[in-house]
């Protein structure tokens, strides 16, 4: 039970995000899999790393004698060369951007070690760190697949840095290192922060006389108006089998926020009348036909949206890049809001996902990577982050790129909203990957509801009787 507790505080994230306005501006944060080989990856692996790495060293190299020139303290620092491991492409063209900035700044130039594979960016992780061939710095998730390297003890700390980050009034926000804090300790930098909200089409409310909704019941009025005219109220994916746990872990933390940080960690169950209860309202959706049918949330939902046939869709803030890809502009063509309380008691909550990047303990300069990634926190090159992952700032000096997620932020700040951390980072992966292919077999399949909390609890009692 004791290291249930401690997962339960390490997991959950009730912090009042006072953002300003970068997971993910794609679908990479939610460990998408492939079926490629083994070769197959390592051979694409080695070929994207030769290109990353001519590229970002030559954009580097090009631009240093000029920079450098504007930073006469970083010409003093000794060198650093920090291998950065990662598994989203746009990472590439970002270092190539960024290390002009940092060797002004901290005399740091990042070689970039692309993967296109998650699955075999995890295994590479977490087999290499163990090593004296560890990654200096790579890209990772937060809760437990965080707490997961972090209890392995091959992980550096920076609680002493993150001291440093937050003593500037105008640096990192203080209130992302609860996410990052495993036993009291706090283990790398933010480099994005995303809120789950629901984005809905503009045209479509106004046209139908509809507003933001306030209350749980305003929200399914507006899906019985949008019914009766014949426009799919909500759009639902299940491209990804982590697509599945969308609409549950927003369910749950509306009207049981408690017991759903309780079933994350083991103490509490999917079959307990909290949980059943949601279950029975999430298919009473679908049976009123709020739901559409099975999409593709990158190629099929945006342009359905973008022409009013569905009228609202829920994921996270990193999705606002698929909306203006399809033509639409921020609070124009789309605004977002978070879905209303159910239970009044249930207060105001809101899921949220952080994506760091961990320095390893073997790396081989662990003080210079560690040197290395508190470069990337500095305004200039934050604000280059900001660009590549979209979503809210990580920094309170920067500012919010699109008026919509301003907008949302503003209202999260305002009202004190408690963030709570995603399904997926929130439960062992092992069970995470299970439930929310079970929740698409619901998805499929509704009446198969208590089957499928069944199966998730089987699988639950087993995990944590071995994981005590």
């Amino acid at each position: 039970m004791q290291k249930k507790n401690l997962l339960l505080s390490c997991v959950v994230a009730l912090t009042s995000l006072s953002l300003v306005m970068a997971g993910c501006s794609s679908n990479n944060s939610s460990d998408s899999k492939d079926n490629a080989t083994a070769s197959a990856n390592k051979g694409a692996n080695a070929e994207a790393n030769k290109e990353a790495n001519t590229e970002a060293n030559s954009g580097a190299n090009s631009s240093a004698d000029t920079t450098n020139n504007n930073a006469p303290a970083a010409d003093q620092a000794e060198p650093i060369k920090a291998q950065f491991y990662y598994d989203f492409a746009a990472l590439t063209k970002y270092i190539t951007d960024v290390n002009p900035i940092v060797q002004a700044s901290d005399n740091v130039t990042f070689e970039g070690v692309p993967y296109t594979d998650t699955t075999a960016y995890q295994t590479a992780v977490r087999i290499g760190f163990t090593t004296q061939e560890a990654p200096d710095l790579f890209k990772w998730w937060n809760g437990y697949k965080l707490k997961e390297l972090a209890d392995s003890g091959n992980l550096a700390d920076m609680t002493e840095q993150w001291n440093e980050l937050t003593a500037d009034e105008n640096g990192i926000l203080p209130s992302l290192s609860g996410p990052l804090t495993v036993d009291g300790k706090i283990y790398g930098i933010p480099a994005s922060a995303h809120y789950w909200t629901i984005f809905y089409n503009k045209k479509v409310f106004a046209d139908n006389g509809l507003t933001v909704p306030t209350t749980w019941d305003e929200f399914i009025k507006i899906n019985d108006t949008l019914k009766a005219k014949d426009i799919t109220p909500i759009g639902t994916s299940i491209k990804d089998s982590w697509n599945g746990f969308i609409w549950f872990e927003d369910l749950m933390i509306h009207s049981y926020p408690e017991v759903y940080k309780k079933l994350v960690v083991g103490q509490a169950k999917y079959t307990d009348p909290e949980v059943v209860e949601v279950m029975e309202l999430w298919k009473s959706m679908y049976d009123k036909g709020y739901f559409s049918k099975p999409m593709t949330m990158d190629t099929e939902i945006p342009p359905a949206f973008a022409k009013g046939k569905i009228g609202m869709f829920l994921c996270g803030t990193w999705y606002e890049s698929f909306l203006t890809g399809a033509g639409l502009k921020p609070e124009e063509g789309y605004g977002s809001f978070i879905m209303p309380a159910i239970k009044p008691e249930a207060g105001k909550t809101v899921i949220s996902e952080i994506t760091p990047f961990l320095v390893s303990k073997n790396a081989k300069n662990k003080e210079g990577a560690i040197k290395a990634a508190l470069a990337l926190t500095k305004k200039e090159a934050n604000e280059k982050l900001l660009a590549v992952f979209g979503g809210v700032p990580t920094r309170k000096d920067v500012e919010a790129s699109s008026p919509t997620i301003k907008a949302l932020v503003d209202n999260i700040s305002k009202d004190n909203y408690a963030a709570i951390t995603r399904y997926w980072e929130a439960t062992p992966s092992e069970l995470s990957e299970y439930g929310s292919s079970e929740f698409i077999r619901f998805m499929l399949n509704p009446d198969q509801y208590m089957d499928v909390l069944n199966n998730i609890q089987k699988k639950a009692d087993k995990y944590w009787a071995e994981n005590k």
